[in-house]
């Protein structure tokens, strides 16, 4: 009823997709199944799910996503969880735990009973495997170290010194960043730009993303890049 699939297409106004999901018309029969707030909520899920049928955005991006309370998202979930479409279930939660057994936080399986999924595979967190990749590993990493070398003028990057908490702090936005496509000497060129008409102690990465496309420097053409759904949707789920 449901299906995603990866993909990118241009429009008039160049802006790309990160992948596409399809909408069976048989849906609409089913729609006065929904709460309104339980198909909202349903919509958003399908939206971050990848091929495999699987997604696992937090509450809070949840209600990001739909504009709905905290409270009324959870009741949605758990609605959901006990909604069926011809005898087949529509939802099904799984709690996520870190390496140390730590629940963390949910995943959601979309359409559990299909014959797509294998009846042993629960929801995994790639975000888990991520937090224990070296931040060196991480392919996002070289930008930050970039941002560093220009915002302090280093010569090399050798001279470096990241911590963890500081790569753990910065990562979200750099993520965003390189999923947009920017390269490292994308953003050593725009801090050097900033640098330029901002007080040192202003420029931030923070600062340096939210001024991209404006000011910072009007004539930057935005990259194309191919990324999978999955990866485009990663890291809205923590």
């Amino acid at each position: 009823m449901i299906t995603v699939f990866n993909g990118k297409s241009f429009g008039l106004s160049g802006e790309r997709s990160s992948g596409f999901v399809q909408i069976d018309r048989l849906l609409v029969n089913h729609i006065t199944s929904f709460t309104p707030s339980g198909f909202v909520v349903f919509m958003a899920l399908v939206m971050h799910v990848d091929n495999d049928g699987y997604c696992w955005p937090s509450i809070k991006r949840l209600v990001e996503c739909t504009g709905l309370s905290e409270t009324t998202v959870k009741t949605a979930l758990h609605y959901l969880t006990g909604m069926k479409i011809n005898e087949k279930r529509l939802l099904e939660i799984n709690a996520r735990t870190s390496p140390n057994g730590r629940t963390t936080s949910n995943g959601y399986k979309l359409f559990p009973d299909s014959v797509e999924h294998k009846p042993d595979v629960k929801v995994t967190s790639v975000k888990q495997e991520r937090k224990d990749t070296a931040k060196e590993d991480d392919p996002a990493f070289i930008l930050y170290k970039q941002f560093k070398v220009a915002r302090w003028n280093l010569q090399t990057l050798e001279l470096l010194t990241i911590t963890d908490k500081e790569w753990k702090d910065a990562r979200l936005i750099i993520w965003q960043m390189h999923k947009a496509g920017v390269t490292s000497d994308d953003v050593y060129v725009r801090t050097k730009e900033l640098l330029g008409k901002w007080k040192p102690e202003m420029v931030t990465v923070r600062s340096l993303w939210k001024h991209w496309d404006t000011y910072a420097s009007p004539s930057y053409a935005n990259t194309t890049t191919s990324i999978n759904v999955e990866d485009w949707f990663n890291d809205n789920n923590g």
